[in-house]
């Protein structure tokens, strides 16, 4: 059995989901999850609260088959004041400092819970940040210990993001990724040497591991998935536009090379060119206000909704600095949208020249050259648009799941001897 630890990232709950399909779930221990409760279903029909369930309890339904059974809620509290943070303005003061205090205490709550639920599981499956307390007590027991890294190194990260505020020292204020206090850097140094394998979405992440000085064959580059169902193209194909529509999606945050975008934006100068931001603005926002009359804002939103966002865009540009993989440039791409990126996480994904184009990090000369292209070639968009379609159903959930339990069933065969052949022949391994 497998016990899996999670903060708040998709991929495990996708992963939690592949165990329990194989009955070899033991406990998925993260934040609140939507379970269809008979709470949770009254509160989605009072009208009052509806639109509370639709911002926040809508949006932690698990994948198919997780059940109540199987999912041990912890950080709770915690949990459920950073949704009610995330719904005040950007520019409240402290925001930011309230919004990682939140997030260190829902990490530690998870933490502490792993470890007191560990049993005799024979893996444990752990975000970063939160896998230190439980892997050493599997560790001692001899289990398999697993932790998923959605992001680069936290160290590479650190350096790289610095390096960047000294490049853009006017958007260094919207840098908060490297910002982590010395105890969680301590953490995840320990997390990482304490591991037997590491989960990673992209080559750009496993690179950043091993310069430095994680052993290669420690790093297991799975890619993540996309609902392919819910992000999709429209259904009617859209009559030309005299605009052409950009988007972009995530943190609004220079990590995400976002001063790139509007500069690209401010030198075309173009009324036919539109963007919308959709996200959460780090740092106090005002470094924006020059370029204030570029973009439409629009605060993170559901997954129901984003859909919609997506098949109203033209081009979705994510020019980031630095990314595990980018969830987001999958969702474009399933929609429809050819893609503008960097090589630096969603190089793996995107094909430059088919499904878009993957462009320098900083480069502003080559995002205006790349958008102004699809602006003027109506046909390459079209083209460009089915290509990343047909390409992102490559990179379902249900290819992800098959790719970690073939996975496990590689490590797990390597640890567990024949009083458990049965495990791992659930896991697919045996005929």
């Amino acid at each position: 059995m497998v016990l899996v630890v999670n903060t708040s990232f998709r991929e495990l709950d996708q992963l939690a989901a592949a165990l329990a399909e194989k009955s070899l779930l033991s406990k998925y221990v993260r934040p609140y999850a939507n379970l269809g409760r008979p709470w949770e279903k009254w509160v989605a029909r009072l009208p009052g609260l509806h639109s509370v369930h639709t911002a926040f309890l809508a949006r932690r339904r698990l994948p198919y088959p997780l059940r109540v059974e199987h999912v041990c809620q912890a950080g709770i509290m915690a949990d459920f004041a950073m949704a009610m943070h995330a719904r005040l303005p950007w520019y409240t003061p402290g925001y930011n400092a309230v919004r990682k205090l939140l997030i260190y205490a829902r990490m530690n709550a998870i933490a502490r819970s792993a470890a007191r639920l560990l049993g005799p599981e024979r893996a444990v499956i752990a975000s970063w940040g939160c896998a230190e307390p439980v892997f050493r007590k599997a560790k001692a027991r001899g289990a398999l210990c697993v932790l998923d890294y959605p992001s680069a190194h936290h160290r590479f990260t650190r350096r790289y993001l610095l390096q960047e505020a000294e490049i853009q020292p006017t958007f260094s204020r919207t840098l908060t990724d490297h910002d982590r206090p010395a105890w969680l850097e301590g953490r995840g140094d320990t997390e990482i040497h304490m591991a037997d394998y590491i989960l990673v979405g992209s080559s750009f992440a496993r690179d950043s591991f091993i310069t430095e000085g994680v052993p290669p064959d420690k790093v297991v580059i799975i890619p993540y998935g996309v609902d392919v169902s819910l992000f999709a193209p429209p259904e009617h194909s859209v009559s030309p536009r005299r605009q052409l529509r950009l988007l972009f999606v995530g943190k609004i945050s220079q990590a995400k090379g976002i001063s790139y975008l509007l500069e690209a934006v401010r030198r075309l100068d173009r009324a036919d060119i539109s963007l919308t931001l959709v996200g959460q603005i780090q740092g106090d926002g005002r470094v924006l206000e020059p370029y204030r009359h570029l973009f439409r804002h629009v605060p993170h939103v559901p997954n129901f909704m984003l859909r919609h966002i997506y098949q109203k865009a033209d081009v979705f540009v994510f020019p980031t600095l630095i990314e595990g993989m980018g969830l987001v440039v999958l969702e474009a791409m399933a929609s429809g949208l050819p893609v503008i990126t960097t090589p630096n996480g969603p190089g793996d994904i995107v094909r430059d020249g088919v499904d878009g184009f993957v462009v320098p990090p900083r480069d502003v000369d080559a995002l205006i050259q790349r958008i102004e292209l699809l602006r003027t070639d109506r046909g390459l968009r079209v083209e460009m648009g089915r290509n990343a379609r047909e390409r992102a159903l490559q990179f379902t959930w249900d290819e992800y799941r098959s790719r970690v339990l073939s996975k496990l069933t590689t490590w797990l065969s390597g640890t567990i001897h024949s009083a458990s052949e049965e495990t791992v022949c659930r896991l697919g391994s045996c005929d």
